[in-house]
C-alpha cells in the first residue's frame, strides 16, 4: 500500500497472476491424478471457468485466500512428487509450503489431510497404519506451533462471527456440503435456492429434522449402491473418485461447520469437483463410443460448452457488479477527500457514517474495513469511525462540534455532511 497506495489495477494483476498459478498448478496435480495430458488440461480449462469462486478473484481482500490455495496445491504436488521419487528435498520443500500456506489463512491446516488423503488411496487402502511411520507425522508438525499461536493470540475457532454450534453441527454439516456442491456446479444461481432452504428449515425445525433423518437413510442407502458401483468400476477410475471426493470435503472441513456459505470458501474444493466432472465427462464419451467417435465428441463438446456457457454467464454479471462496487468505493475516497480538512490530522475526531454500503449485487463494498480504509487515507490515530443505520442516530449521536462529523452515503457511493442544526438560545 505504501507503494501503490489505492491503485486497484496493481493489485488486480497479483490476484489474476496468483489465480493463473493456481491453475497450471490444477493442470499438474491432475496430470498426477488422470496419468493424461488431454484429461489434466481439461481439469485446469473447467477450473477456470467456474464462476462459483469468483468473489475470491475479483475481491481485493480474499487475496491471501489465492496465496493459501496455491501453497496447499503445491505442498500436494511436492508430496507427490517426493512419494514417486524418493527425493527428502522435495518432502522438504512440501513441508516449507505448508508452513507457509499457513501464514495466508487457516485453511492451511488441511494440507497435510490432503496428503496423507492421496497415499491412501494411491495404496488403495483406508489402513491409517501408515500415520504410524514417522516420515508421515511429520506432516503434522508445522501445525503444532500454528495452533500454539492462535491460542496465545486469542484467535479461536470457537467464537466471533465465524464460530461452530455444537448442537446444530450436524446440520451444518450437510447443509454446506450440499450448498458447497451447488455452488460448484451451477455458480451464484444456486445462491438464493440454497438460501431458501436454509430459511425454510430454519423455521419448521421438526419438518427440517424429519428431512435430515430421511436423506441420512438416503445417503446411507447410496453409500451402499456407490460402494458397490465402486467393486465394478476399474481401479483407476475408482482411485480418482475416492480421492476426488475426499479433496472435496477436506478442502472445505474448516468451513462445514458454519452458519451459512460463503463463495470464496470454495475455491479449493472446486479442484476435487473439477476431477469428479472430467471424469464424468471421460465416462459419457467412452459410453458413447458405440454409437460413433463423433457423436461421443459432439456430445462431450456440447456438455463442456454448455457447463462454461453456464458460468461465464454469471461471471460476467459478478464481474459487473464488482466494477460498480470498486467505483462506488472510488466515490466515497474522491467525496470524503474533498471534505477534508488539515485539522483532521491533529485533533480528535469523531466520524459518523450512516447508509454504508455493504453489497453491489454478489459484490462487496464495505461490509468491514471502513475504519481501516480512513486510516489508510489519513494517517490519524485521533480519528474515531461509528456507522448508524438512520441519519437521527447520527445526529443525536454528536453535538455539532467541528470534531464531530456525520456523513451519508448516497446511491452512488459518495458521501455528504449532515450538520446538527442548534436549538436557539
Amino acid at each position: 500500500h505504501s507503494v501503490f497506495w489505492l491503485n486497484q489495477v496493481v493489485y488486480h494483476i497479483v490476484s489474476i497472476a496468483l489465480h493463473f498459478i493456481v491453475t497450471v498448478l490444477v493442470f499438474l496435480v491432475a496430470k498426477k491424478v488422470f496419468k493424461t495430458t488431454l484429461l489434466s488440461a481439461l481439469s485446469a480449462f473447467l477450473f477456470l471457468f467456474l464462476s462459483g469462486y469468483s468473489e475470491i478473484v475479483f475481491w481485493i481482500s480474499a487475496t491471501g485466500h489465492l496465496f493459501n490455495a496455491m501453497f496447499i496445491l503445491l505442498s500436494l504436488l511436492l508430496f507427490i512428487m517426493w512419494i514417486e521419487q524418493k527425493k527428502n528435498l522435495y518432502f522438504a520443500f512440501s513441508m516449507f509450503s505448508m508452513i507457509l500456506a499457513l501464514l495466508f489463512h487457516e485453511l492451511g491446516v488441511i494440507a497435510p489431510l490432503l496428503a496423507i488423503s492421496y497415499k491412501l488411496v494411491k495404496e488403495e487402502s483406508l489402513n491409517l497404519e501408515i500415520l504410524k511411520k514417522g516420515r508421515y507425522m511429520l506432516l503434522f508438525l508445522p501445525l503444532l506451533p500454528y495452533l500454539l499461536l492462535r491460542f496465545l493470540a486469542h484467535s479461536h475457532w470457537f467464537n466471533g462471527d465465524y464460530s461452530y454450534n455444537l448442537l446444530k453441527l450436524p446440520y451444518n454439516l450437510v447443509g454446506n456440503t450440499i450448498g458447497y456442491f451447488l455452488l460448484s456446479f451451477l455458480g451464484p444461481a444456486s445462491l438464493p435456492l440454497y438460501q431458501t432452504l436454509r430459511n425454510f428449515s430454519k423455521e419448521h425445525l421438526i419438518f427440517t429434522l424429519i428431512a435430515v433423518a430421511i436423506s441420512l437413510g438416503i445417503l446411507f442407502v447410496l453409500t451402499q449402491v456407490a460402494r458397490a458401483g465402486l467393486r465394478k468400476v476399474d481401479q483407476k477410475e475408482r482411485k480418482i473418485i475416492i480421492f476426488a471426493v475426499l479433496f472435496f470435503i477436506i478442502s472445505l472441513l474448516p468451513f462445514l461447520g458454519l452458519g451459512n456459505i460463503s463463495a470464496r470458501y470454495s475455491y479449493l474444493a472446486s479442484v476435487g469437483f473439477v476431477l469428479l466432472l472430467v471424469l464424468s465427462i471421460e465416462k459419457l464419451y467412452r459410453y458413447l463410443q458405440s454409437s460413433g467417435r463423433d457423436i461421443s465428441l459432439t456430445v462431450a463438446g456440447v456438455v463442456v460448452t454448455l457447463f462454461c456457457l453456464l458460468h461465464v454467464i454469471q461471471a460476467q454479471q459478478i464481474h459487473s457488479d464488482w466494477y460498480e462496487a470498486g467505483e462506488k468505493t472510488k466515490r466515497f475516497f474522491i467525496s470524503i477527500d474533498e471534505q477534508y480538512s488539515d485539522y483532521w490530522s491533529k485533533e480528535r475526531m469523531e466520524l459518523h457514517f450512516v447508509n454504508v454500503p455493504i453489497r453491489v449485487g454478489e459484490a462487496w463494498v464495505f461490509p468491514v474495513g471502513l475504519p481501516d480504509a480512513l486510516w489508510l487515507t489519513f494517517r490519524s490515530s485521533n480519528m474515531q469511525v461509528f456507522q448508524w443505520s438512520t441519519v437521527e442516530q447520527a445526529l443525536n449521536a454528536v453535538d455539532g462540534s467541528l470534531n464531530e462529523k456525520v456523513f451519508v452515503f448516497d446511491e452512488s457511493g459518495k458521501v455528504s455532511e449532515k450538520r446538527k442544526i442548534q436549538n436557539a438560545q
